[in-house]
């Protein structure tokens, strides 16, 4: 489920968003000032940011501006004001999209969607070098096993993977797996994908055979 971040100062139009947006499937927050939308913006995960321009304590340029540095996530800038050099700004801090007030909630849901579908197909990343996945605005460190046995799950989508042959293509053995080292870093690499499934894909337990990776998106690599 996507989660979204609504920064915006007037209470029942926020509240009014959170409620259509949930009931349209994403899970969504409030932030009522600005400081506060900041700080849970640059502090937690969200998949998308939907963002007033006229803020207490922080305006949405300097939102925007902040977040844009640290994070590349979707931002939604919406405001009263009319004026082109407003939307210039805004898109020129790099807001994905700017909408006018007042507009329709099934509007709003359809930039949602279209935004949220923008960034999953983008994909995700694999740094060889930093040996992680990012995907959205995570950044997911592995360890060297871990790694290893994604990249060859990576390398063989909807086919099912015995564990022996796991065993013994990532760990270059032609022993059995006694140990059951497969299954324990199958269960870590997937606790650790849980939170960006959605992005990347699952790892599928086929009973008495093995396991299937079903890829979301696809991947580019980072040497």
């Amino acid at each position: 489920m996507s989660k979204i971040l609504i920064i915006e100062d007037e209470e029942a139009i926020a509240d009014l968003e959170k409620d259509y947006l949930e009931l349209s499937g994403f899970e969504v927050e409030i932030a009522n000032r600005g400081d506060v939308g900041l700080e849970k913006a640059l502090n937690e995960d969200y998949d998308l940011i939907i963002l007033d321009l006229m803020l207490p304590e922080v305006d949405g340029f300097d939102i925007c501006r902040q977040v844009r540095q640290e994070k590349n996530i979707p931002i939604i800038m919406v405001s009263a004001k009319k004026d082109d050099i407003d939307k210039i700004r805004g898109l020129g801090l790099g807001a994905d999209d700017y909408m006018t007030k007042p507009y329709s909630l099934k509007e709003l849901a359809a930039r949602v969607y279209a935004q949220v579908r923008r960034s999953v197909m983008q994909g995700f990343i694999i740094d060889h070098h930093q040996q992680s996945l990012t995907a959205g605005n995570h950044v997911i460190p592995l360890s060297q096993k871990e790694f290893d046995l994604f990249l060859y799950l990576l390398g063989n989508p909807g086919r099912i993977l015995t564990p022996d042959e796991l065993y013994r293509e990532v760990w270059r053995t032609g022993k059995p797996d006694t140990t059951n080292s497969v299954a324990v870093h199958i269960a870590r690499l997937r606790r650790k994908l849980d939170e960006v499934g959605h992005l990347v894909g699952s790892i599928e337990t086929v009973r008495g055979e093995g396991y299937e990776f079903q890829p979301r998106s696809e991947a580019r690599t980072r040497l």
